[in-house]
């Protein structure tokens, strides 16, 4: 088959009124032409050159030792300099490389409308934060700082759009080429949002702390007490890294979530119930964790929900998710009696665009982008906050909650019972045992 590549056009940033959007760097200005739509039939030979340029760079991973080294100290603007340098150019060399990565897709599947939109987005976002020239203060980083946390919102819909977009034309691709792009692509979007978000929460949290020491002096005790009580709670947090997790009140939270959100699809939800280790905690990202445990319990509930209808089951068993204690590690097994998984099903669950919705009776591929209720599958937008989504259809969820997992050296595995139900079991490493070894 052959390949073709998508040519970018010139890189705009459309303006809230008219004329031309910029952005402040200090005191300088960088201006942008602002054409409200990019068309991928034209190109500037000087865009093609420069992604080419950032894209020939070698990648500088960083180790999750350097993302904690702030961990013991107040922060200082030598700190956030320190942090900002490496993000600025780190982040777009990524980017570029994300953007050439589209380039290699047949022609056919990079004119799709929704991976044509997300090739779009990470051009964009590579042609906005390569434009800052080198920051050397406190201003300038502010102001990138601020670019950064828009773009990274912007890039938030990217896994639902490139699913829809996989979902129309996989017939176009192998297997084998279809999960390699969408496991880099996910892999990638990781690291840039790790690396991305920790030098924003790093910048706020340095913010935070010099208003706190700019208080009046008048009411110095009541606020000693109460910066004290604010201190003891964020001495927990280095940027985005939460150090003292507790994966049992997590769960709690997932699973009143997603009970939540069976109620509202179902309009009837089975009981859970946490036990174990209940007090172990864990240095990990808040964030993954919800979105690898809201995936899991997704499919626990609605399986069980499922099996109770198709067996008339006059209630649900309750599911069980019992937290244990390992050498550096957090395991998680869910237990459901959701029916289990057959044999052939078990081959695809960990496959990008398969869902059981399909194997269950539909064969067109929309079916899959559409959740029991009849939402979109842009609804799932917000899936990638970890903070759920519709009940099933994209067959992004497992695949991606195994990478996830895997991502810091953790794993997911599937035991079913065919008629009966499943366990599933989730290993989680502590980001801090992994300082030596895992690099970004």
């Amino acid at each position: 088959m052959a390949f073709g590549r998508i040519i970018p056009a010139a890189a705009s940033w459309t303006p809230l009124s008219g004329g031309q959007a910029y952005t402040r760097v200090g005191s300088k200005r960088i201006e942008h032409l602002a054409p409200a739509k990019r068309s991928f039939s034209a190109k500037s030979h000087y865009d093609e050159t420069v992604v080419y340029k950032y894209a020939s760079q070698k990648l500088k991973p960083v180790s999750i030792g350097q993302l904690l080294k702030y961990m013991r100290q107040p922060l200082s603007k030598e700190n956030i300099l320190d942090s900002i340098a490496y993000t600025q150019e780190e982040l777009p060399v990524r980017l570029a490389k994300r953007v050439i990565s589209f380039h290699k897709l047949p022609f056919i599947v990079g004119t799709n409308p929704h991976i044509a939109r997300t090739y779009s987005q990470y051009y964009e976002a590579f042609d906005r934060l390569h434009a800052f020239a080198p920051i050397k203060d406190m201003d300038a980083e502010w102001a990138f700082t601020q670019a950064l946390e828009r773009q990274t919102q912007l890039l938030i819909d990217v896994i639902p759009t490139i699913a829809q977009g996989f979902l129309e034309c996989k017939q176009y691709m192998q297997r084998e080429d279809r999960t390699a792009f969408i496991n880099d692509l996910i892999r990638s979007r990781i690291g840039l949002r790790v690396i991305g978000e920790q030098h924003v929460a790093l910048s706020y949290q340095f913010r935070e702390e010099q208003k706190r020491m700019e208080q009046p002096s008048q009411d110095s005790k009541a606020l000693d007490s109460e910066a004290s009580g604010i201190a003891a709670t964020e001495d927990a947090w280095v940027g985005t890294i939460h150090t003292k997790l507790l994966p049992a009140r997590m769960m709690e939270q997932c699973g009143q979530l997603v009970q939540g959100m069976c109620e509202m699809h179902y309009g009837t939800a089975p009981d859970y119930y946490v036990d174990g280790d209940i007090g172990e905690t864990i240095s990990y990202i808040p964030s993954h964790f919800e979105y690898i445990t809201c995936e899991l319990l997704k499919n626990a509930f609605r399986a069980t929900v499922d099996f109770s209808n198709k067996t008339n089951r006059s209630s649900h068993p309750p599911i069980q998710i019992t937290i244990t204690k390992g050498d550096g590690y957090v395991g998680v097994r869910i237990r459901d009696q959701g029916g289990g998984i057959s044999k052939n099903n078990m081959r695809n669950v960990f496959e990008y665009s398969w869902s059981s919705m399909q194997a269950d009776g539909s064969d067109e591929p929309n079916a899959a982008a559409t959740s029991m209720s009849g939402m979109s599958m842009q609804s799932n937008i917000a899936l990638q906050q970890g903070i759920g989504g519709p009940i099933a259809g994209l067959g992004f969820g497992l695949p991606m909650a195994r990478l996830y997992a895997s991502y810091f050296g953790g794993s997911l595995d599937i035991v079913p019972m065919e008629g009966y139900g499943c366990d599933v079991f989730l290993k989680l490493r502590s980001i801090e045992g992994s300082v030596e070894e895992k690099q970004i």
